[in-house]
C-alpha cells in the first residue's frame, strides 16, 4: 500500500528535496522528509548490512543511518565539508540517508515525471521515476525500498 508522501502519483505535481550523492542528483517526496541534520558518528551495530552506518539518537528516538552511496551501490560515501543527514520517515519507519550535499527543493510538474526505464531483467525498486529538468535528470529514489526491512512480528 502506498500513500502520496512516500510516492509520486502519475500525472500529479510533486514537491521534492534533491540531494547529491557522488557525482549524480537524486531526490525525494518533501513529504517523507522530517528534518536535515548535521553528521553526528553512529554506533555500530553488528551483522548490520554494510549500508547500514549505525544508529543514532534522535531525540529518544533511535534510527539507522543508511550510507545512501553504499546502498545504491557506489561504494561508502566519502567523508565531506557538506555532507548531511537527511531524517525520512515512511509510516512508523524512520531513518536517516547520509548524502554529500542537500541542493534544493522544487516544484516537479506531472510532465516532467517518467517511469523509470528497463534496464534489464529486473527493475530496481530504488527508483520509483525519472525526473527532467531544463538543466538535468533527477533521480526519484523511492523512500520505503530504502529503508531498512523491519523483521514481521508474529501475531500473538
Amino acid at each position: 500500500m502506498s500513500s502520496n508522501n512516500t510516492a509520486y502519483t502519475p500525472g500529479e505535481a510533486l514537491q521534492v528535496l534533491s540531494f547529491e550523492v557522488g557525482a549524480q542528483t537524486y531526490c525525494v517526496p518533501v513529504g517523507t522528509v522530517r528534518e536535515i541534520r548535521g553528521v553526528t558518528p553512529p554506533t555500530p551495530l553488528p551483522d548490520a548490512p554494510p549500508h547500514v552506518r549505525g544508529v543514532i539518537n534522535l531525540r529518544g528516538q533511535v534510527m539507522p543511518v543508511i550510507d545512501l552511496s553504499a546502498r545504491l551501490g557506489k561504494g561508502p560515501a566519502q567523508d565531506g565539508p557538506r555532507q548531511v543527514i537527511i531524517v525520512v520517515e515512511n509510516g512508523r519507519d524512520v531513518a536517516g540517508l547520509l548524502v554529500d550535499a542537500v541542493c534544493d527543493s522544487f516544484i516537479v510538474e506531472a510532465s516532467q515525471i517518467s517511469a523509470p526505464p528497463s534496464v534489464g531483467e529486473e527493475a530496481s525498486t530504488l527508483v520509483s521515476a525519472v525526473i527532467t529538468t531544463e538543466t538535468a535528470m533527477v533521480v526519484l529514489l523511492t523512500v520505503d525500498a530504502i529503508l531498512p526491512e523491519r523483521p514481521i512480528a508474529i501475531a500473538a
